[in-house]
């Protein structure tokens, strides 16, 4: 939770992403989102970022070496959970949301840390240099079947381990919310561990969106991004991975908006919080310190490598299935 970059986003989602995904793989989340083929990995990294701006469509995913007996009757399929007590039905809609997106390039070597535990399945994506794409996202859900809340986003470009095919996925760090009904179905329908936190906010200006805690001591963690652009989209693809029962899972969601701009290094202002002041999205002591993590990334002082904007989104979520490496 984006966009895909690369010359072609199809190629983001066969080959290698040198320039990370936003546009299509997370546009929305980001992005990240994301195809950029293998040459793109050999390149240096900042053509890679000026390749990020390529941000087209891509128009099939070659989803075939990951779907197994167990997946028959994919398309349309509907399944049910039950998510506090009561029947939820995939896949989910979102019938109306904003989204903003910042995509970075890290160091491939802190990506890999950061992903903890999680190393045991997937392995941040080297676009090349030794770096991969963190990309984040503010959404602000208004009318969805998860509820109507904001949600802030931390997302890397990951492929899993084993796969020859080395396809592109989002891995999600971390998913801030405000409503425990999201945080649970979260929980039980892709095993994701959303961070809950009531006082996350979006507020608007006329040109720009900020999505965090209020700011009154300077200190707490913040994004914002501009609001800008008059592009639409439709039914873009955007790849997740994760664990859920001690299974490796995949899902796909897909997205359309209008009200969209992308470009390069746009003026998002990211602002981490202090240590251990407890007034953070993280601050509830149950989660990593999320400030932590991002600085340890080292892009609170430097502009993304691609950004954008989408004014009024859609999207449908879709039901995870298990990953057949196969």
């Amino acid at each position: 939770m984006s966009r895909s970059f690369g010359r072609e986003a199809e190629r983001f989602v066969q080959g290698v992403m040198a320039s990370a995904p936003p546009a299509q793989l997370l546009r929305g989340l980001a992005s990240g989102y994301v195809n950029c083929l293998s040459e793109l990995a050999a390149i240096a990294p900042s053509v890679a970022e000026k390749t990020a701006m390529d941000l087209t469509r891509r128009s099939h995913a070659h989803l075939e070496p990951y779907i197994g007996a167990e997946d028959a009757g994919l398309e349309g399929e509907h399944e049910h959970f039950e998510v506090d007590g009561k029947p939820f039905a995939m896949p989910a809609r979102v019938l109306d949301a904003s989204q903003g997106w910042a995509m970075y390039f890290v160091r491939t070597e802190m990506a890999n840390r950061a992903l903890g535990t999680a190393n045991e399945f997937v392995s941040a994506f080297d676009a090349g240099g030794g770096r991969t794409p963190l990309t984040i996202i503010g959404v602000d859900y208004r009318n969805s079947d998860f509820g109507c809340y904001p949600e802030f986003v931390v997302a890397l470009t990951v492929t899993a381990n084993g796969d020859p095919a080395r396809q592109l996925f989002t891995y999600y760090l971390a998913i801030v919310v405000t409503q425990q009904f999201t945080k649970e179905a979260a929980r039980v329908i892709w095993g994701l561990d959303k961070i809950l936190c009531p006082k996350l906010a979006v507020r608007y200006a006329a040109d720009e969106a900020l999505f965090g805690l209020s700011d009154r001591n300077g200190k707490v963690l913040s994004v914002s991004f501009p609001r800008f652009g008059i592009g639409r989209s439709s039914d873009q693809p955007i790849f997740s991975i994760s664990q859920r029962n001690g299974r490796t899972c995949w899902a796909l969601t897909t997205k359309s908006g209008s009200g969209e701009g992308t470009q390069i290094g746009g003026s998002v202002k990211l602002q981490l919080g202090a240590a251990g002041d407890g007034e953070c999205l993280c601050g509830d002591g149950k989660a990593p310190c999320l400030c932590e993590t991002l600085r340890g990334f080292d892009i609170a002082d430097r502009l993304p490598a691609a950004n954008g904007w989408t004014e009024r989104q859609t999207a449908v979520f879709g039901a995870p299935r298990p990953l057949n490496l196969a």
